[in-house]
């Protein structure tokens, strides 16, 4: 299941010729389950922990501020990048990735889209996979 995910990520890198690093991440912890990177010397795993920080206290903030409101991604940019996170909040992994500040947003948040809704359909069978790999 988990190189079903990984050719994911590459799918939709290849899709955005932009996209610099992707990755799968579990929200609980930040363990990346899947990651594609086309950058020397970006730490995606590493960077996975921090990220799902950022994803649980924006649910945090977003409930305190908006009640029942749902975050459609998280957007962060640099002078160089831009870094978009998606996480469908009834999912216990979010969709990460980098890509350069030349890629077309929009473009990148569709496929995001696309690729979180895929993710889900099987994202049950993904999480029973990735516990008991935990426990081994």
């Amino acid at each position: 299941m988990i190189n079903k995910v990984k050719k994911m990520m590459e799918a939709m890198s290849r899709e955005l010729p932009g996209v610099l690093a992707a990755a799968v991440v579990t929200v609980d912890d930040g363990l990346s389950i899947a990651e594609v990177t086309r950058k020397d010397g970006v730490e995606t795993a590493a960077a996975s922990a921090y990220l799902a920080s950022i994803v649980k206290s924006n649910g945090k903030a977003i409930g305190l501020l908006a009640d029942d409101e749902v975050t459609d991604d998280i957007l962060i940019t640099t002078s160089q990048y831009h870094f978009i996170i998606r996480h469908m909040p009834d999912q216990p992994f979010f969709i990460f990735v980098m890509t350069t500040k030349d890629e077309w947003l929009g473009k990148a948040r569709m496929l995001m889209k696309k690729f979180e809704q895929e993710l889900a359909r099987f994202s049950s069978q993904l999480e029973e996979q990735f516990r008991l790999d935990e426990e081994a």
